[in-house]
């Protein structure tokens, strides 16, 4: 299910330097730049979600998704969305160097099916040259939400992006294959049952897309809407320095 009012998605992929930054990570990510974002012009809500541990190798820091539900991705081009990324805040300019695995790709909302949402997500970036994929994802997709299998599922059509201060990693801007790239998101109750659909997918549309990178597994940790920021949406939200200088030891750079 998307909010009323969305035409397009930003989908974001990340991890973090060490596991030792995830307390400090989730709070200025939680609490401070994700709400910045969200208050901006033609944001709508964000949801943030982590990867289990148990999708990458001992002492590697967890995969992170975050998806910007937009009014149109023209919300990505206002004077106001360049201002913070040009200019971040004193937390932000510090979280930023840890960022690792960044994929940053602008979606126009293709389609969406199911009228519930869940805790369980699973993230497919595909790369498809057949004028039917649309058709046969939505077909697909909507016969697993109408069986029961999964709650929901959104899909986008990727939009080109530039001029964003941190690069895509370059393995995933790579256009090693003719076609558009599509960002399809579904939702369930249960991960196991959520990773066996999700390749269910892939290999019903195998003829007409192939993946980009494996698909990605997340739980939900937060979501914020716009209509529920307490600043005034005329101003910038507010920097959180407090909780910054909570983190930070003798010795840390600014």
């Amino acid at each position: 299910m998307t909010h009323p009012g969305a035409q397009a998605f930003l989908a974001l992929w990340n991890s973090i330097s060490s596991k030792q930054l995830l307390p400090e990570y989730d709070a200025w990510h939680t609490l401070e730049h994700v709400p910045e974002r969200v208050g901006l012009p033609g944001f709508i809500e964000a949801r943030r979600y982590r990867s289990h541990d148990a999708d990458g190798p001992p002492g590697q820091a967890p995969r992170y998704f975050t998806c910007y539900w937009l009014a149109s991705t023209a919300a990505l081009a206002s004077a106001q969305y360049r201002e913070v990324f040009t200019h971040p805040t004193p937390w932000s300019a510090r979280m930023r160097t840890e960022l690792r695995d960044f994929v940053r790709l602008p979606c126009t909302l293709s389609g969406s099916c199911g009228q519930s949402t869940a805790t369980q997500l699973a993230t497919v970036h595909l790369r498809s040259d057949s004028a039917r994929f649309s058709a046969q994802a939505a077909s697909v997709l909507e016969g697993l939400v109408n069986r029961g299998h999964i709650v929901c599922a959104q899909w986008g059509t990727v939009e080109a992006s530039d001029g964003f201060p941190i690069a895509n990693r370059a393995d995933a801007a790579a256009a090693t294959s003719p076609g558009t790239d599509f960002v399809v998101m579904l939702q369930g109750l249960e991960r196991g049952a959520l990773q066996a659909r999700t390749h269910e997918l892939l290999q019903t549309l195998a003829h007409v897309a192939a993946p980009v990178s494996v698909p990605a597994f997340f739980e939900l940790q937060s979501q914020v809407r716009q209509d529920e920021l307490a600043s005034p949406l005329s101003t910038r939200q507010p920097a959180r320095p407090h909780l910054f200088q909570s983190f930070k030891t003798p010795g840390d750079k600014p």
